[in-house]
């Protein structure tokens, strides 16, 4: 009797564990999802660019280079608690020049962003979210090569 007793303890602390656990990351991913909604501009981005024809490439660029570094204001990306996103690119007379659209989703630490216009492009990123900033961490196709294989850091600050 004493040793179902026990067996039976066992397998009713591991279910309240278990359901404890999955509480506290579900509580997570929801409040990452909750965090991640507002306007997000870029201020800081480095690109490791593995092109299999050409040697490894870093790019920098912070708010102090980024217009003469890419030609281009930062980058607005909104992200609506339904669920969908869009990104506003900017050229340097404030015109928008492309804006791509899709749905996102948070899975433990990570972003899914599943962009459907002007492309169809699956991104995932790790991301982390401190004192009014996202890093976005991931490996992309930024050189359009078609591999994913280049190393890509941002940051982000929310602006509303």
């Amino acid at each position: 009797m004493k040793k179902i007793s026990l067996t039976v303890l066992i397998m009713v602390l591991c279910i309240t564990s278990f359901v404890a656990l999955s509480q506290s990351k579900h509580a997570a991913d929801n409040n990452l999802a909750k965090d991640i909604v507002g306007e997000w501009r870029n201020v800081y981005l480095k690109l490791e660019i593995h092109n299999k024809s050409k040697p490894t490439t870093t790019m920098l660029v912070d708010s102090t280079n980024w217009e003469t570094k890419l030609g281009i204001k930062p980058i607005h990306t909104n992200f609506l608690a339904n669920g969908t996103y869009h990104s506003e690119y900017y050229n340097l007379k404030d015109s928008i020049i492309k804006r791509s659209t899709g749905n996102w989703s948070i899975k433990g630490d990570s972003i899914t962003m599943a962009q459907q216009t002007p492309s169809k492009t699956l991104y995932t990123y790790h991301v982390s979210i401190s004192n009014g900033y996202a890093t976005f961490h991931g490996i992309i196709d930024f050189d359009g090569e078609g591999l994913l294989n280049d190393d890509y850091y941002g940051i982000q600050k929310k602006f509303k």
